[in-house]
């Protein structure tokens, strides 16, 4: 098995992102960090978009969405998730009092869960081409950048929980990608897509979405849109 490259790089982007934005954080003023914050979460929106476009067939994506949401919820996932990453934070001599656990949940689901990243590494895993991860790495420096100046170095640590998630899927890959087709890898990031957009009115204040309780989702795209494709 190669040396995953785009992998590291895309997550040594998110920690040293972090720490740079913890470091200069302290010379932004509260308004600023509200509106990059903003603005941030429009361009999610915007990422989100591009990869919902890519869909080859919408019904089984939202059936996707609509099951995993619903067992996400029963699961009661975001609150087991933010139960555990407020404890794990706590252990750690990091100040923690003013940090945001419904944005931190979010950002940690935006670098560990995005289809787009989950893509890439399947990719790379599969064909040893790093190419997405680099590109994805320079919009994740300047993303944790962005949240590490408004809510602190612990952002930085999101880069370790990236590389666990992401080596897990790179292990997997050279099983999951030769039973997928590009469709399939179409639907996958359309799904993606979708909870990206979730996260930007998220991060946006739009509306509070339970964005952990959608991940369930990513598993059973692939599933249902096999199904779909079998029926119709």
């Amino acid at each position: 098995m190669s040396m995953p490259i785009g992998l590291l790089c895309n997550c040594g982007a998110v920690f040293f992102g972090g720490l740079i934005g913890a470091a200069a954080g302290r010379y932004l003023k509260s308004g600023t960090k509200d509106v990059l914050t903003v603005v941030f979460g429009l361009s999610a929106i915007a990422n989100g978009i591009v990869s919902i476009i890519k869909v080859q067939a919408m019904p089984p994506v939202i059936m996707a969405v609509i099951v995993g949401t619903f067992i996400g919820e029963l699961l009661c996932l975001e609150r087991r998730v933010k139960g555990g990453l407020h404890k794990g934070l706590d252990r750690l001599p990091i100040n923690t009092e003013t940090l945001d656990m419904n944005e931190y949940v979010t950002i940690v689901a935006i670098f560990c869960a995005s289809g787009f990243g989950i893509y890439g590494v399947l990719m790379e895993g599969m064909s040893g081409d790093p190419s997405i991860l680099l590109s994805k790495s320079v919009m994740d420096l300047f993303t944790a950048l962005l949240f590490a100046g408004a809510m602190g170095i612990a952002v930085s640590l999101i880069g370790f929980l990236q590389l666990a998630v992401f080596l897990l899927v790179f292990c997997l890959a050279k099983l999951v990608v030769p039973l997928t087709t590009p469709e399939l890898l179409n639907n996958f990031m359309a799904c993606g897509g979708i909870l990206t957009v979730a996260a930007g009115l998220r991060v946006s204040r739009i509306t509070d979405i339970p964005l952990i309780n959608l991940l369930p989702a990513l598993v059973l795209v692939m599933p249902f849109s096999s199904l779909w494709n079998a029926i119709f």
